[in-house]
């Protein structure tokens, strides 16, 4: 093919799977998104401007890529799919911007890839629609490798989203919302209706946008971060002095100091604590096996 067919019509998107054999496969949760609004609104709230290295995850087939590409950004894209790879490399044959590789967006070394294509100073900027299938994993993925972008605007469903954003008292507080919070300040921007995607899914959308945080704990501490954050919720019923009993070989009366020097109540319940006690929690306790 040598012109780039409207991507976001469905039209020529169902001709485009037809020419090249293929259909979405639910299992890797493909949903292409078919509204030209909706990609223009994704790419100005990413500010992407010319030169800028961007990363896409799960391009599809190409509707954000070329908008992306367009704004004379340079674009690594990353997808699984050998069959929307085929279709991708043959559409942007032409554009010296754009590099499409075949990866596992799970299976990324966040910091080597961000390391091997930053020029100078720059920070790199990811955005992607993402398949629902990998929303929750994906972003503890980044999280857990310090989330080495400079900005991140993102689609998901919107239970993810929801969960993303969530604050202490909320139905969806959990250690995702914690660790969103703690390495990240993220805002909704806007919801987006089932209906703008091929296939239809069974659920709407929300776009985020997440911008790093300064981190207020050492790589040492952050590893234990993760072990309280993961193992209070895991028993999200009982109090945080009930969970941290089983996950810390101490008495009960120590650990009643600890949480008190760390202005937590011991019979409060995890969704209770907001990040900033969570990284106070981690600290006082780190600093007991100092002891």
């Amino acid at each position: 093919m040598t012109e780039i067919p409207d991507i976001t019509s469905p039209r020529e998107l169902a001709a485009l799977f037809k020419y090249y054999g293929l259909q979405p496969r639910r299992h890797l949760g493909q949903n292409f998104l078919i509204d030209a609004n909706i990609v223009r609104k994704i790419v100005t709230a990413a500010n992407i401007e010319k030169g800028d290295q961007v990363v896409e995850v799960g391009p599809g087939v190409g509707a954000l890529t070329f908008k992306l590409a367009s704004s004379g950004a340079n674009l690594l894209v990353l997808e699984i799919d050998r069959g929307l790879i085929r279709l991708l490399k043959d559409l942007f044959q032409q554009w010296t911007n754009i590099s499409i590789i075949e990866q596992d967006a799970l299976k990324v070394n966040w910091n080597e890839l961000v390391d091997s294509i930053r020029t100078g100073n720059e920070g790199i900027k990811l955005i992607s629609n993402l398949p629902y299938n990998i929303s929750g994993p994906f972003m503890y993925s980044l999280f857990y490798e310090g989330f080495p972008f400079k900005s991140v605007v993102l689609m998901f469903q919107k239970e993810v989203a929801h969960r993303l954003v969530a604050v202490p008292g909320d139905n969806d507080y959990g250690s995702l919302s914690v660790l969103c919070g703690y390495y990240t300040d993220a805002k909704k921007l806007f919801d987006v209706s089932k209906n703008v995607f091929y296939p239809r899914p069974k659920v709407g959308s929300a776009v985020l946008k997440l911008l790093p945080r300064e981190r207020e704990l050492n790589d040492y501490e952050e590893e234990l971060l993760w072990t309280i954050v993961r193992g209070l919720f895991q028993q999200r019923r009982k109090t945080v002095l009930s969970s941290m009993r089983r996950l810390f070989p101490w008495s009960r009366s120590r650990l009643k100091d600890l949480l008190e020097e760390a202005l937590v109540k011991p019979a409060a319940r995890p969704e209770e604590l907001d990040v900033k006690q969570f990284a106070k929690l981690t600290r006082i306790t780190y600093n007991c096996f100092s002891k």
